[in-house]
């Protein structure tokens, strides 16, 4: 069987020429499906993920059919949902048009505009931005879309789950209907069906490729059943006893984001926080530093993390699930790459636990339940890592300056000498407080159980009035009295909150706190299902 190779493809030579500098000689599946039918003119969506090559795809056919023109109009326009998506696109184009001749720019919120529109206003050929800016710079009548002839919509579902998708629409209805339509998405919820249907040609073709991470065998998958309460600690005790130098924590909104990064800080953990809220120059210079190692954790969204192209990363740490089963999926993919052994963790609650099993049956994949590490195996992981940071220093040679200091220490004081370094060196390792050797994992019979002895409240505070589950635990323990062990689930929703109470210390607890405040939000707590 002849292998398929980037020369039967059709490309032109100058991209044919590039590729080849770029140390490219097999098209990944998405490349070898695509390429094809998009030299062929027709509308295409592309189902395929971040990291399989798809700017590649369509950026080769792009380059093999514009030709620079003198009417410094551009010919193609390519939407992207974040900015460092889009420089990564631009980076790419320009490689792959190397020998092209092709002027290509690009356009996203945070930078100097006005730099943007001198470049716009010398002539290009293909332009690279964010929705937002093109918007901005077709109000500004500096871009003109009279002259494109093809519309590249890349992470299209993440852009509707941006709420691009105004802008999307007003973009297309500039562009004449002649053009050619190319749509690539990891996932295909109904709204790229909605966009299909009205601004691409009758004869589009679907092409998908199955996704790597899917059935990747590279990649080991574990959960944790935990309290929402003890959702941070089973994170820090997964880190610590694991040792996980590089890994992404995916939280699901920007609020949990900041939530986290901010007590792992302080926690004196090396983590940074990735969402669209932050400047450009924080994510880029984060997103610079994990490259290169310099910090060991990037805390993100699943919008962010789609600008994130990594190899090294060995841990993925869901600490909450993501919406759908296809974004679990995506996020897992971030490590076990390039065949080296990946792991994913996610910590759930019971509730939880029917859509984990869903994501087992529909990726045909397994996800071993694990127990959550105790104080213990922490401690003697710790050591076990001080020891070999220990040897690696000796093998290395880095302690001889040092061995003339310990021929002056009294022999008898050596050992304990080495044991209190140790001992330093030890606590310095610690992050995490640990008040307790084990967190008790919730088993659904003993919640069953525990149920029946509980009732649940309501309360008139919740995420917007920034609440979190240690305040509302402090706030019932100090203001009704009642110990630690009487308070259940407490699920904070947006404006309001729900927390489980032992029923013989409920009408306790609403009489001590109703109309107190938390966070200086004067509350009212009914019993729930009352309400």
């Amino acid at each position: 069987m002849i292998e398929n190779k980037f020369e039967q493809l059709g490309l032109s030579n100058e991209v044919l020429k590039a590729i080849v500098d770029m140390g490219f000689s097999k098209p990944s599946q998405i490349q070898e499906k695509a390429i094809p039918v998009l030299l062929t003119g027709v509308d295409i969506i592309g189902q395929a993920q971040t990291g399989t090559g798809k700017t590649l795809a369509f950026g080769s056919v792009l380059l093999s059919k514009i030709e620079p023109a003198n009417d410094k109009l551009p010919q193609a326009i390519i939407l992207s949902p974040t900015r460092e998506l889009a420089m990564q696109i631009h980076e790419e184009m320009n490689r792959i048009g190397k020998y092209n001749g092709s002027k290509i720019t690009c356009v996203y919120g945070g930078s100097d505009i006005e730099k943007q529109i001198r470049t716009i206003k010398k002539g290009i050929d293909i332009i690279v931005g964010t929705p937002g800016r093109v918007m901005d710079l077709m109000r500004r009548k500096v871009l003109k879309l009279t002259n494109i002839k093809f519309v590249v919509l890349d992470e299209a579902d993440e852009m509707l789950n941006m709420g691009f998708v105004e802008d999307i629409e007003m973009i297309l209805k500039e562009i004449d209907d002649s053009r050619q339509t190319i749509l690539f998405s990891a996932t295909m919820p109904a709204g790229i069906k909605k966009i299909a249907q009205n601004y691409m040609h009758d004869d589009f073709e679907h092409v998908a490729v199955l996704s790597k991470q899917a059935t990747a065998t590279s990649v080991k998958q574990f959960y944790y059943e935990v309290r929402q309460k003890d959702r941070f600690e089973t994170l820090c005790r997964l880190i610590d006893v694991a040792n996980v130098k590089t890994g992404i924590i995916f939280c699901r909104t920007k609020r949990s984001v900041d939530e986290v990064t901010e007590q792992m800080q302080q926690a004196n953990y090396n983590v940074e926080a990735m969402h669209g809220d932050l400047s450009q120059n924080h994510r880029m210079n984060t997103l610079r530093k994990f490259k290169k190692g310099t910090i060991n954790f990037l805390i993100a969204t699943d919008v962010a993390a789609r600008g994130i192209d990594v190899e090294n990363v060995t841990h993925v740490i869901n600490y909450e699930l993501p919406q759908d089963i296809e974004s679990y999926v995506h996020r897992i993919g971030r490590t076990g790459r390039a065949d080296k052994e990946g792991i994913a963790y996610s910590i759930i609650t019971p509730k939880e636990k029917s859509f984990l099993k869903q994501i087992e049956r529909v990726t045909k994949s397994t996800i071993t339940k694990d127990t959550i590490p105790t104080l213990r195996e922490i401690s003697e992981a710790k050591m076990e890592m001080l020891i070999s940071d220990v040897e690696d220093v000796i093998l290395a040679g880095n302690h001889k300056k040092f061995k003339q200091l310990v021929n002056e220490i009294d022999p008898t004081m050596l050992a304990d000498f080495t044991a209190a370094l140790l001992y330093m060196n030890y606590q310095a390792q610690l992050g995490f407080d640990y008040k307790r050797d084990v967190i008790q994992e919730v088993k659904e019979e003993k919640k069953r159980q525990n149920n029946k002895d509980q009732t649940r409240i309501f309360i008139t505070a919740g995420s917007m009035d920034r609440i979190k589950v240690p305040q509302i635990i402090n706030f019932f323990v100090s203001k009704a009295g009642i110990r630690k062990e009487d308070i259940g689930d407490i699920e904070i929703k947006r404006k309001f909150t729900f927390v489980d109470i032992n029923k013989k210390v409920v009408n306790k607890v609403i009489k001590k706190c109703n109309k107190q405040k938390i966070n200086n939000r004067k509350i009212e707590i009914e019993i729930a299902n009352k309400r």
